[in-house]
C-alpha cells in the first residue's frame, strides 16, 4: 500500500468558499503598499473583511496558484497571479469560464493544495456521495495511506466548504444573509450537482463545452511535463490522478475530441496519435514554458 507523499491538509479556508473579488483585492494591496499584507495584524482591516476571511483569502490565493510564500515567509503574487489579476490582466475579477476552469485546475489537480478537493475529483469512486459519506471515505483513505486522520469536526467543515465551492447557495444559506450566500465563481462550472430528489450529489462528467480547447491543451502539456515523459497514453490522460480527464471531469468522447485539436493548437508540439490500437499524446520536448505561456495567453485572448 502506498503512503501519502505529503501530509494532507484540511483547513485554512476558515469554512469560506472563494468569492469573486477577493483575489483581486488582495493582489492590489500586495503589489501596492502592503507586500507584507498577510503578516500584518490589520490585514483584515485593509481587506475590508473579518479576521477569518482574511485568512481564507490567503488560503485561496495559495491553492489557486496566484500567491506564494517567499523566503521571508511573506506572500507575493506569482507570475500567474500577475498575468491574471493585474488591472490589464487576463481576467482580474474571474468572470470568464476560462479563469474559473484554470483556478479549478490549480485547486483540484494537486494533493498538496487542498486534499479534500483533490480526493473528490481524482479518487472518489463512482462520483456520487453525500457530504457525510465523502467525509467518511476521506478519513478511511487517509488512515489507510499512512496519514493523520482528520477529526470528524475538521473533515465536516472541509467537506462543507468544498460543497459551497461548487454548488449554488441553497435556501438556508440565502436566508443566513447576503454576504454569506455569495456564490463562489467555481459554482458556475456545474461540476457538482445534487441528485434529483436525493440528499446525495454527483460529479457531472461530459464534454465540458465552456472549457476552452487551448486551456485543455495547456493542462495536457502540464500533465505530460510533470510526468517526466514525452508521451502520455490516452488512459492516463483520462483516468490517472491529476489528469485532465479526472480534474475536468471529461467523458472519453469529450476528451478524445479535445485531443484531436492538439496538433493545430500547438503547431505540432503536442500530437495525438492512434495507431494499431495504441492511443497516445506525443510531446516534442524542451522545457515547454513558451508553449504553456502561449496557450494560456490565447485562452484569454479568445475570450475577449
Amino acid at each position: 500500500m502506498t503512503t501519502l507523499q505529503s501530509p494532507p491538509t484540511f483547513s485554512g479556508h476558515e469554512t469560506f468558499a472563494l468569492r469573486g473579488g477577493w483575489l483581486k483585492k488582495a493582489f492590489d494591496l500586495l503589489i501596492a503598499d502592503y507586500p507584507d499584507l498577510f503578516s500584518r495584524e490589520d490585514a483584515f482591516v485593509l481587506l475590508g473583511v473579518g479576521k477569518n476571511m482574511a485568512s481564507s483569502i490567503r488560503f485561496w490565493g495559495r491553492v489557486c496558484g496566484v500567491f506564494e510564500r517567499d523566503e521571508s515567509g511573506s506572500y507575493r503574487p506569482t507570475l500567474l497571479g500577475r498575468s491574471l489579476l493585474s488591472d490589464d490582466g487576463w481576467d482580474p475579477y474571474l468572470v470568464t469560464p476560462a479563469a474559473r476552469w484554470l483556478l479549478h485546475w490549480h485547486v483540484a489537480a494537486r494533493p498538496d493544495a487542498a486534499f479534500t478537493w483533490f480526493y473528490t475529483f481524482n479518487i472518489l469512486r463512482g462520483g456520487e456521495c453525500s457530504p457525510l459519506q465523502l467525509s467518511a471515505q476521506i478519513q478511511t483513505y487517509v488512515g489507510e495511506h499512512g496519514g493523520k486522520v482528520p477529526s470528524d469536526a475538521t473533515i465536516k467543515r472541509d467537506v462543507e466548504c468544498l460543497f459551497h465551492t461548487y454548488t449554488p447557495p441553497d435556501a438556508r444559506r440565502l436566508a443566513a444573509g447576503v454576504e454569506d450566500a455569495l456564490a463562489c465563481p467555481l459554482s458556475s462550472l456545474g461540476l457538482l450537482r445534487q441528485s434529483p430528489g436525493q440528499r446525495s450529489y454527483y460529479l457531472a462528467s461530459g464534454p465540458q463545452p465552456s472549457l476552452p480547447d487551448t486551456l485543455v491543451a495547456w493542462a495536457i502539456l502540464t500533465f505530460v511535463r510533470d510526468s517526466g515523459q514525452s508521451t502520455a497514453a490516452f488512459n492516463d490522460l483520462a483516468y490517472s490522478l491529476g489528469s485532465p480527464g479526472r480534474v475536468f471531469r471529461f467523458d472519453e468522447d469529450g476528451l478524445l475530441s479535445r485531443l484531436m485539436t492538439l496538433s493545430d493548437l500547438t503547431d505540432g508540439q503536442l500530437v495525438y496519435n492512434d495507431q494499431a490500437g495504441i492511443r497516445q499524446v506525443y510531446w516534442n520536448g524542451g522545457d515547454g514554458n513558451d508553449l504553456a505561456n502561449a496557450l494560456l495567453h490565447r485562452t484569454f485572448e479568445d475570450m475577449r
